[in-house]
């Protein structure tokens, strides 16, 4: 009898093992594929057969059909996560990047970003950045600059080296958001006593900070100086993955990780501060003075990534793109890349981007 009931576990032991072992293989299927994606070719591994006939063969009629039930629907959160799970995270991430695509002047900055970033010679920078002389570009850094590309060192650089006038503001690498928000807000009030025409460029957490200062701290008179803003990657609604290292024994193994490099802060209160499920209600609130005009630079990635958190939304492995874009603004995409733009040449893009947002401020005079 004994013998019997241990068979009997053993196969159904066998049988789960199994099982999982299916699963896991489904899980790592993908697709490697030669495709298009806004005009430009694009190559890549999915992880679905209808991202990849998305991407080769786009008029394909099972494309049409699948996505028939969300072609009119608003696009939200909760759509894609339906689309997520009705067949992938791919899947969902290029029907998100189709919709921002097929807005006219989102379609209109993308073309211009592809364009240039493919033709725009960096020999020729002095030349290429002549028509910002007259503004001075204000960097906002990332999460613990002083150790990453958050810094801007790089593009700050390059514009000293074609003598465009531009500074960083010195926020504190580990500080609370709103003690940097009041940090950033205090500047730009003292540059805008000393120049009419300022443009700030952001990135992630400097993105939230910043959003905060132009959205909650300084008036709309206040802001007339401020004719632009870069806001590229913006956890704007904080992040999922502040949630997840948010759970003690987490939280612990983290804290002794910064430990061993030298880093001492207080992760239960910076956790906090940058929790995804406080700062998404608190977002709901903050408006963007329509006179600052806004790009987001998103980045759009595919294929399989490595996500603690799960996210069934299109996401950089940080936040949701949908709650990377400040409301108004439009919006521009860096496919294949993350949170980080690892991987990819910042200094045409800022080029790029710069050289566009002072044309649009001149022909919207």
């Amino acid at each position: 009898m004994l013998t019997s009931k241990i068979t009997l576990l053993v196969l159904i032991f066998l049988a789960v093992s199994i099982t999982m072992a299916s699963n896991a293989c489904a899980k790592q299927k993908s697709y490697y594929v030669e495709g298009v994606l806004f005009g430009h070719p694009l190559h890549v591994r999915v992880d679905h057969k209808l991202a990849a006939t998305m991407l080769t063969n786009r008029q394909d009629s099972s494309v049409a059909k699948s996505l028939a039930s969300y072609r009119n629907a608003e696009l939200s959160s909760e759509l894609l996560e339906d689309i997520t799970r009705k067949y992938s995270l791919n899947v969902s991430t290029l029907f998100f990047a189709e919709r921002l695509y097929g807005q006219g002047k989102n379609r209109q900055l993308q073309d211009y970003y592809l364009s240039a970033i493919d033709t725009l010679p960096m020999a020729e920078v002095d030349r290429l950045l002549s028509s910002l002389q007259d503004f001075h570009v204000v960097f906002v850094p990332a999460f613990n600059y002083e150790s990453n590309t958050g810094s801007f060192l790089q593009q700050r650089e390059l514009l000293d080296a074609a003598r465009i006038s531009n500074e960083i503001v010195k926020v504190q690498p580990w500080g609370l958001v709103a003690d940097n928000a009041k940090m950033i807000a205090q500047r730009l009030q003292e540059i805008s006593r000393q120049r009419s025409n300022i443009i700030i460029v952001s990135a992630s957490k400097g993105s939230l900070e910043t959003a905060i200062a132009l959205g909650e701290i300084l008036k709309p008179d206040e802001l007339g100086a401020v004719k632009g803003w870069i806001n590229a990657c913006g956890i704007l609604k904080g992040s999922p993955a502040a949630d997840y290292w948010a759970v003690p024994l987490r939280r612990y193994w983290l804290s002794c990780g910064l430990f061993f490099v030298g880093k001492q802060p207080n992760l239960t209160q910076l956790l906090g501060d940058l929790s995804y499920n406080r700062r998404k209600q608190d977002a709901q609130t903050l408006v963007i003075p329509a006179s600052v005009y806004t790009i987001n630079l998103i980045a759009v990635g595919l294929g399989k990534r490595k996500d603690r958190t799960k996210m069934l939304v299109p996401n950089d492995g940080y936040s949701p793109l949908l709650d990377e874009i400040v409301g108004g603004g439009d919006v521009v995409m860096e496919v294949g890349s993350n949170h980080t733009f690892a991987n990819v040449d910042l200094n045409i893009r800022l080029v790029a981007l710069l050289r566009y947002l002072v044309g649009w401020q001149q022909s919207n005079k």
